[in-house]
C-alpha cells in the first residue's frame, strides 16, 4: 500500500494514525526476532538478476500432429509443418539488480551491482548491538510504502524531569532502513514527551549536529560501523543532556501573553495585503487559533508563560496540528527526518524574549 503502513507493531499504545494494520503488544519484545514478527518484517529483501531484451531471433518451431498410439501406449506425433517464430534475445545485466521481497516477489527497487543489502536479519545485528546496552526497549517497528522503507523506534528508559514541567521526557532512537536505493540504514535521536508525544532533537533545535545521527551506507563494509551503533546510544544520552540544558534555559525565560501572540503571528505569517485570497487569509487565522489553544493544553501546562512553553507549543503544532497529506508525511516530520521549522521556532522565541516586547 503506497504511502501507507503495510504492517507495524506498537507497545501498549495505538499511534495517532490508528491504522488497522497495527498490532498492539502488552509487553516489550525480548529480542529482534520477537519484534519483527508482529511488525510484519519476517520477510527479507533479496537480490534478483535483471535481464534486458537485446533484440529478436528467428527460430523454427515444429507444428506436431497426433496420429495414434504406440504398442507401449505412448502417444505418437509427426511434424505437420515447421513455423518461423520470433523469440526475444534476453541478456543478463552486468550493471544492475532487482531488490525484491522474499514473500511475494514484489520489486522494491532496481540498483547498481555495487549496492549491498542490509536485510532485516542483518538489521537485527544493529538492533541487538544497541539492545545489548542497558535500558533500551523497542517501542514500534514496521514497514512503509510496500516495504520500501522499514523502521524501528527504540526507547531508553531514562526519563528526565525538568523544573516546572511535571511530564517526563524520554530519549528515543529511530532506526530506518531503505530498500528503494534512496537512503541508508540510519540511526536518529529524538526526545518524546509522554503527554503529547512531541519530538524534539537538541541538535535539530540548535541547527547543528551532535554525532547522535549517523548512517550505515549500503556497501559491503557496513558491518565495520557496528561499534558505532553502540556509540549511538551514548550519543543519544549526550544529546539528552544538551536538551535538558536547553530546556532549563528556556524555562528560566518569562514569556508574556503579548509575546506569545507576537510569536504566533510571526510563526504563522499572513501573506502581504492584496496577494492572498480571502480563503488563504481565513486558513491562516484558523491555524493561528489552533496554535493559541495549545497554550492551554497539557503540553504546556505549568510552563505556558515561559520560552520553553512557547517552543513546546510550536513543536506540538508542527507534529500534530499542522495539516499533513498523509500520516507518513507526519511520521517523517515527527521522527524520521529533521524539521527545520523547530529550529526556526527556537530562534523566534529567543529573539522575541530578548526584545522584551
Amino acid at each position: 500500500m503506497s504511502a501507507q503502513i503495510e504492517k507495524m507493531m506498537s507497545v501498549r499504545l495505538m499511534p495517532w494514525h490508528a491504522d488497522p494494520n497495527t498490532t498492539i503488544l502488552d509487553e516489550y519484545p525480548g529480542s529482534w526476532a520477537e519484534a519483527r514478527k508482529p511488525a510484519g518484517l519476517e520477510w527479507e529483501p533479496v537480490e534478483q538478476d535483471v535481464y534486458r531484451v537485446q533484440g529478436n531471433t528467428e527460430i523454427q518451431v515444429p507444428d506436431l500432429e497426433f496420429f495414434g498410439m504406440s504398442d507401449e501406449g505412448e502417444p505418437l506425433f509427426r511434424i505437420k509443418e515447421t513455423k518461423t517464430v520470433m523469440v526475444p534475445e534476453v541478456e543478463k545485466s552486468s550493471s544492475f539488480k532487482h531488490i525484491v521481497r522474499s514473500d511475494n516477489g514484489n520489486v522494491l527497487s532496481v540498483n547498481a551491482n555495487g549496492y549491498t543489502l542490509i536485510n532485516h536479519t542483518e538489521m537485527g545485528e544493529i538492533v541487538e548491538a544497541v539492545l545489548g546496552l542497558e535500558n533500551v526497549k523497542w517501542e514500534t517497528a514496521g514497514s512503509l510504502n510496500g516495504g520500501r522503507t522499514v523502521w524501528c523506534l527504540a526507547m531508553l528508559d531514562e526519563p528526565i524531569i525538568l523544573p516546572g514541567d511535571d511530564t517526563a521526557t524520554y530519549p528515543y532512537m529511530a532506526i530506518t532502513n531503505h530498500h528503494d536505493g534512496k537512503g541508508s540504514c540510519a540511526l536518529r535521536a529524538t526526545a518524546v514527551r509522554i503527554v503529547c508525544a512531541n519530538t524534539v532533537r537538541a541538535a535539530e533545535m540548535e541547527g547543528e549536529r551532535t554525532g547522535a545521527t549517523f548512517a550505515f551506507r549500503h556497501t559491503t563494509k557496513w558491518r565495520d560501523r557496528i561499534e558505532e551503533a553502540r556509540e549511538a546510544v551514548r550519543g543519544v544520552r549526550k544529546e539528552m543532556v544538551a536538551y535538558r540544558e536547553l530546556a532549563t534555559e528556556l524555562m528560566g525565560i518569562p514569556f508574556t501573553t503579548g509575546q506569545r501572540e507576537l510569536f504566533i503571528r510571526e510563526f504563522i505569517p499572513m501573506p502581504p495585503a492584496g496577494l492572498a485570497t480571502e480563503r488563504v487569509m481565513s486558513n491562516v487565522e484558523e491555524a493561528r487559533t489552533k496554535f493559541r489553544k495549545l497554550f492551554d493544553s497539557p503540553t504546556t501546562q505549568g510552563v505556558a508563560h515561559t520560552a520553553y512553553g512557547a517552543v513546546q507549543a510550536a513543536v506540538e503544532y508542527l507534529d500534530h496540528v499542522r495539516t499533513a497529506r498523509t500520516w507518513e508525511t507526519r511520521l517523517n516530520r515527527c521522527i524520521i527526518k529533521p524539521e527545520p521549522l523547530k529550529a526556526k521556532a527556537l530562534k523566534m522565541v529567543r529573539e522575541i524574549a530578548t526584545a522584551g516586547v
